[in-house]
């Protein structure tokens, strides 16, 4: 009985020891040389493969210059359901330093999306 325990208990912390995770970071427009509305989305597979896209970080409508985020937006949530399309599950987003000018209003601030956000998903 104590035999059948302890192989137990060594496969459940085996499989946690290499459980598998994505990371989805929102970074600078200078990490992919970027243009300057455009931020770069980093993806990193539980391979290591690192993977870098310019998004939009704002669109002007117009001549008003009034921005608008959804471009960048749509483009983040592809990615995101994607990668839970294969099963992996939002387990924690981290939305980084936004200084003290900055207010935090979540992803997007000044209808511009903001840089320093992190998502990271894991299989359950």
């Amino acid at each position: 009985m104590k035999k059948l325990l302890f192989v137990l208990a060594f496969t459940f912390i085996g499989q946690q020891a290499f459980s598998q995770m994505y990371m989805v970071s929102i970074q600078s427009r200078n990490v992919n040389s970027c243009g300057v509305y455009e931020v770069t989305l980093t993806t990193i597979s539980p391979a290591g493969t690192i993977t870098k896209t310019c998004i939009p970080r704002g669109t002007s409508s117009g001549s008003s210059l009034t921005w608008d985020p959804n471009p960048g937006l749509a483009l983040i949530n592809q990615e995101l359901n994607s990668i839970m399309s294969q099963g992996y599950k939002l387990i924690n987003m981290d939305y980084g330093y936004l200084g003290s000018s900055v207010s935090a209003n979540g992803l997007v601030d000044d209808n511009y999306i903001v840089q320093g956000a992190t998502f990271y998903l894991a299989l359950p």
